[in-house]
């Protein structure tokens, strides 16, 4: 998906933000004007996830390391986890637990914090409370629970921390309810952003529900053209191919996969894009011509 206006400013923003909370001096000052040019002048091809990933590597090239969310990623991790037997116990008394799944795994995707640097801990409670408010395309979950129904693979590809639990979650259900799946979750092959990578998918233990692999990329999202041949078998063979979050929904769609997205609709061009109410829980479907 084509960079815009909101990209460019959201980024701007929420990096420097971050950066400014531990940096100052000319440091500081050349990361902001490094940031700036980038994000004033990007490739015709370029979107919001490729963009992340040069200012990540910008600080590193100034500071000596990448952007640092490891505390803000533990965070989010550890209370989530905290959290998951009573939310699955929830999840799973309810009259659809799949339905019910999704509206939580969905709403978890605002926690990102190349949108909202500000994040806290008091942030899960907006999580939670986007859950119950939230609501599953009925048609589209129709779609999902059909293709699950026939389906031997799933391939999910994951974004945020924390959001990760909840994610866990809805694949516990998912197997549950279709036992003959095998799961693949696939995950960042580098640290950026507060995305998941292979030590945060282990701190929340989603091996024990799926095989899990790293993308092979610092770029957070699906960008095809450095993913891993690892990653794209695993998604070209899986009869189901769920993407959660905007960075595999910016790099991915489009790109001839059929494929379900479920995210938290934080952009404006994305709103108007799918037709989706801007901060809703959305849960749409690709399919390839």
């Amino acid at each position: 998906m084509k960079f815009n206006d909101e990209c460019r400013a959201c980024l701007y923003n929420s990096q420097l933000k971050k950066v400014a909370k531990a940096k100052d001096g000319d440091g500081y000052e050349l990361f902001k004007q490094g940031v700036k040019q980038l994000c004033d002048n990007p490739p015709d091809d370029y979107c919001a996830p490729l963009l992340a990933r040069d200012i990540n590597l910008l600080h590193r090239d100034i500071f000596g390391g990448i952007i640092d969310y490891s505390a803000e990623k533990s965070l989010f991790n550890r209370r989530l986890l905290s959290l998951e037997p009573e939310l699955y116990a929830l999840i799973t008394s309810a009259p659809d637990p799949l339905a019910e799944a999704l509206k939580y795994a969905t709403a978890a995707n605002y926690i990102d914090f190349a949108r909202l640097s500000d994040l806290s801990g008091d942030s899960i409670e907006t999580v939670m409370s986007a859950a119950r408010r939230a609501s599953v395309d009925c048609a589209v979950l129709s779609s999902f629970k059909r293709r699950l129904a026939g389906a031997g693979a799933l391939c999910v590809l994951h974004d945020n921390c924390g959001e990760i639990v909840l994610d866990k979650i809805l694949i516990r259900v998912i197997l549950a309810c279709y036992p003959k799946i095998s799961v693949t979750s696939v995950v960042r092959g580098k640290p950026v952003i507060n995305d998941v990578t292979l030590t945060d998918a282990e701190e929340v233990g989603l091996g024990g529900f799926a095989r899990v692999i790293p993308n092979g990329t610092d770029v957070p999202g699906t960008y095809l053209k450095e993913i891993s041949k690892e990653t794209l078998d695993a998604m070209r063979g899986a009869d189901v191919l769920l993407s959660k979050g905007l960075g595999n929904l910016e790099t991915l769609y489009g790109e001839g996969f059929n494929a379900f997205y479920a995210f938290t609709c934080k952009c404006a061009h994305i709103a108007e894009q799918f037709g989706v109410p801007l901060w809703s829980a959305a849960f749409i479907e690709e399919k390839a011509v």
